[in-house]
């Protein structure tokens, strides 16, 4: 069993990026997903951060860092769109993910399409509408 949850401390985020190999973003927020005890009442191994921006307009997923051998487990696509989910709820359209952040295969896994200004992104009001049948936004 894992969990994802907001990252609330500034010194934790910079010491879990160290952890999942990526740059500590200054300035973001974040959430990790973490491999959780049996009981449930403690995290025992870290299996990712992302690590995001975001203002009314938009938001802006600088990276998402993945501990070595958890590259396609399921918890790192929960965690993205936690972020989303997130995102969503307080009302921001659109989600993009700079190139960098991951590898290209996981960043359309998680529905990320090139928009009209060439960034990839997600239109969070369209995606919400149908998750399984959503193809992209021309939009923006």
């Amino acid at each position: 069993m894992f969990e994802v949850q907001p990252v609330r401390s500034r010194e934790l985020q910079e010491q879990i990026a160290r952890a999942v190999g990526c740059p500590y973003y200054e300035n973001t927020f974040a959430f990790y997903a973490g491999e959780l005890s049996d009981d449930a009442k403690e995290v025992t191994a870290l299996i990712g951060l992302c690590q995001f921006t975001y203002a009314p307009e938009e938001a802006v997923i600088r990276s998402v860092g993945v501990m070595p051998g958890s590259e396609d487990d399921e918890a790192v696509t929960v965690l993205v769109r936690g972020v989303m989910a997130f995102l969503n709820r307080a009302e921001i359209p659109f989600v993009y993910i700079e190139e960098a952040a991951a590898d290209p295969e996981s960043i359309r896994r998680w529905s990320f399409r090139p928009m009209k200004d060439g960034r990839l992104g997600i239109d969070l009001h369209k995606f919400y509408l149908s998750p399984c049948h959503y193809e992209g936004s021309e939009e923006k």
